[in-house]
Parts: C-alpha cells; structure tokens; sequence
C-alpha cells in the first residue's frame, strides 16, 4: 500500500511538470508580435508615477530568451522524469528485498517451532526419568546437589523452547473471566522459584478478561526474569488495582534492576541482558497483551529492583 501511495505522488508530480511544459511551449511558440505587446504597454505608462532614478530597458530578443527558457524547461522536466524512475527503480527494489526477508524470517519461523516441539518430548522423558529415580534410589546430599543441577538445566532449556514456541505462535487471544489469584497460583507452579526468594501475592482476588493460558505465559516469563535479577536473597510483590476501565497488576522485586542502555528497548525481539535466554519472552509478552487488548510496562522502581505494570482490559 505504501509503495502504490509513493508511486502515485511521483506520477502525478510528474504529470504536472508535463502539463506545465506544455503551457509554456504554447505560450513561447505566440507570434512575435504578440509578445510584443508587452513592452507596449508600459511605453504607454506615464513616466511621472515612477521616480527618475528608475530605469526600464526593454530588448527586443524576447523570442531568444523564450527559446533558453524552453530548453530549461525541458531540461527540468528531463530531470523530473529520471528523478521518478530512479524512485521507482529503488522503491522496487527495496520491497522485494523486504520480500526476501520476510520469506527468510517465514522459513526460520517455522524451522524454529519444528525444532521447538521435536525437543520438548526428549526434555520431558529426562526429567521424568530423573523423579522416578530419585524415588527408587535413595540419595546422598552431593547426588541431590547434582539431581538439583540436572533440574534447573532442563528448566532453563525447556524455558528457552517456550519462548521461542510461543513468539512464533499466533498471538490471537480467545478471553473470558478467570481468576487472578488461580493464574498467579498456577504460573508459580510453572517456574523453578529458589529458597532465599520470597514471592508476596495479594491477599484479595479479582477476575480478569483474558486468555488464561497466555496469561499464565505473561506471568510466567515475568516471573523468571525477576528471579533471575538476583545476586542473592530477594522478594517479588504482586498487587493489583481496579478502575473503570482496567485491572492493574504491578509485579515489582528488589533485584538489580533493568539496564537503562535497554530499558525503553526491553520488549523488542532479540534484546536481553542476560548470559542466557533467547531475548524473546518479554517481546512474546507484549504480543500477548496487545493480542488481548492490554498494555504491559517495564521500568526502574526509585531505591533498587524494576516493575512490571500489566493492564488488562475489562471490555
């Protein structure tokens, strides 16, 4: 749409340099005389309404001048019509270069979820191979240290593939009424939460319209990078307000904080600040509240540790 718009601006802009060429040949192209007329008509000017010093000094090479001009003329209008062609040329050129890239980022889209969902059955099997033996076999404290390593990898490993699932999904939203308190309840239950973190949820309930496993999705990804702020002990706060139009949950911690370098840059595709992760949760995030008709919000809480201000609409 924005190629046939531009295309048609340069068109037009090019019909009217015709157009206005045109005039000027026929206006040029007058028989002598006629342009004669006008010096004419200011030697019939009385000389007393000008002052003295005031010269006028007519050639009579009028159809000279006329012939120079028509070839500026043409020469502009010659200009103009390279201008628009080579704007053409590189506009084309440049959608299908998009084109191109849209069709690469298609390609490794659907690479992506093929691989995402061929290793999600072999991390499954792992770890259920790892809780069957951790029941028949009785362990040492160093073996359970080891199991706990185990653990948090194919944690981490099965986050990053979520991510990525999830990113390259569709992020149409099918909302209904579900309980605040059950999605933080289960999105807690999804992310692997370390013993010198404390995690305070609101003691009331509220219901919100949205999808509730997309949700969950939100809640979760924003529940980790939280968790993962932290050089040692922490605490995470979860709130919610109510207004006329919108629910609001803030969920803030005491961590490091967000880099500012990438604090107004944090939803897009590809930007983290961490060793590991995809870059990819947080984008997903805000594709999921916009798919819902909500807003999601990062920044820096005043003392130390982010916020993240989640606003889910009520219609």
């Amino acid at each position: 749409m924005k190629s046939k718009v531009i295309i048609g601006s340069l068109m037009v802009i090019q019909i009217l340099a015709i157009m206005f060429t045109i005039q000027f040949l026929s206006i040029s192209n007058q028989s002598h005389d006629t342009i004669a007329f006008v010096p004419q008509v200011f030697s019939q000017t009385p000389t007393d309404d000008f002052s003295q010093n005031e010269k006028f000094d007519f050639k009579p090479d009028y159809k000279e001048s006329f012939v120079i001009s028509d070839v500026n003329f043409l020469l502009v209008n010659s200009l103009s019509s390279l201008v628009m062609i080579l704007g053409v040329v590189k506009l084309l050129k440049n959608e299908n270069n998009k084109k191109i890239k849209t069709e690469k980022l298609a390609i490794i889209g659907e690479l992506s979820s093929r691989i995402a969902h061929d290793m999600r059955n072999p991390l499954s099997v792992i770890q259920m191979t790892l809780e069957n033996f951790k029941i028949q076999y009785p362990l040492s404290k160093e073996q359970e240290r080891q199991f706990e390593k185990i653990n948090r990898s194919i944690f981490r490993i099965t986050h990053q593939i979520d991510d990525i699932w999830d990113f390259v999904k569709s992020p149409t939203a099918e909302k209904k009424n579900c309980s605040l308190a059950h999605l933080l309840q289960e999105s807690l239950r999804r992310v692997n939460i370390p013993a010198n973190i404390k995690i305070r949820l609101p003691p009331d309930d509220c219901k919100i319209l949205c999808d509730d496993e997309k949700t969950i999705v939100v809640f979760v990804n924003i529940f980790i990078n939280a968790i993962q702020a932290f050089e040692d002990d922490g605490n995470i706060w979860v709130s919610f307000d109510s207004n006329k139009n919108w629910i609001t949950v803030k969920i803030e911690d005491d961590g490091v904080g967000i880099d500012p370098k990438v604090l107004d840059r944090i939803f897009e595709p590809l930007i983290t600040t961490k060793q590991t992760g995809t870059g990819l949760g947080l984008s997903c995030c805000k594709s999921i509240m916009e798919s819902q008709g909500g807003l999601i919000k990062a920044s820096n809480r005043p003392k130390k540790g982010s916020a993240f201000t989640i606003h889910f609409s009520k219609q």
